[in-house]
């Protein structure tokens, strides 16, 4: 062999071994501009909406709600907060239409606890949870959870909650409507959180803006008008769960999930999912 055909083997040789270093350079370089997004650790599981529906009734944030649905298999309620007059929390999703379907006629002004109590003993087709009586209910049955939706004084109605909910940190999933409140929240021990935007007027890249800033695990749910959106994907590429509310046809399940790859749902009457 001469010398001029070794040179230019070995010539080929180190060209071959630039070419496999520039292209390791060149992937990791690509792979270093892609965003490393860890798993978030907030697992979706459906959500029985105000304690899910009963006898085709909503809203009911009901004990017999509750012992209806997990008698279905469900864990994880969201239930709505109010305070009372002498500022004591029972679950009742608002003082004007909630109370009205509840009681049957409107009232002026909240109610105290104990006006309360009498309403739904005497004026009530179910047996409206209290704080407390959602205390006793929790431990009965262990494996519940349940998600809050408190429309006034929320950091509040959480520290009452923590104090009153045996295991709250584990066992409530507190939703915050202000992105500012999270750490706050978190602080305050609990596990999980979920981030509520039916009242934030911010758009989908701001959403993502926030997300960024939070310690895990959390979630997003989000009304139908947010759902169709491309948000729910930007959320599932970072690894971050969605929900939408309220589903309760399987047609719209199956579109929210499959079509634009919601996580899971809010339902009132739909069975939880395979």
């Amino acid at each position: 062999m001469s010398k001029s055909s070794v040179k230019l083997g070995i010539l080929s040789v180190i060209i071959f071994i630039a070419c496999i270093l520039i292209s390791q350079r060149t992937t990791t370089f690509h792979e270093a501009r892609q965003p490393l997004y860890l798993p978030n650790g907030f697992i979706p599981h459906r959500i029985a909406h105000a304690g899910g529906g009963i006898n085709n009734r909503t809203y009911t944030n009901s004990i017999d709600a509750l012992n209806s649905n997990i008698n279905k298999g469900f864990q994880y309620f969201e239930i709505d907060f109010s305070f009372t007059k002498d500022d004591r929390l029972v679950c009742l999703h608002d003082w004007k239409l909630s109370f009205k379907r509840s009681f049957g006629f409107e009232t002026l002004e909240k109610v105290t606890m104990e006006e309360f109590n009498y309403l739904v003993k005497n004026s009530s087709e179910f047996n409206i949870c209290t704080l407390n009586s959602l205390s006793e209910w929790m431990k009965m049955n262990p494996s519940a959870t349940i998600i809050t939706d408190v429309k006034e004084n929320n950091i509040e109605a959480l520290k009452i909650i923590s104090d009153t909910i045996d295991n709250a940190k584990a066992r409530v999933i507190p939703q915050i409507y202000n992105p500012v409140n999270f750490k706050k929240i978190k602080e305050m021990g609990f596990d999980k959180i979920i981030w509520t935007l039916y009242r934030y007027r911010g758009n989908n890249d701001d959403v993502l803006d926030w997300t960024e800033k939070f310690p895990g695990p959390f979630a997003i749910t989000m009304p139908k008008s947010k759902a169709e959106s491309t948000l729910p994907k930007e959320l599932k590429k970072r690894n971050i769960p969605s929900y939408v509310h309220t589903v309760n046809t399987i047609q719209e399940a199956e579109k929210y999930i499959n079509r634009f790859e919601i996580s899971e749902i809010y339902t009132d009457f739909l069975p939880l999912s395979n």
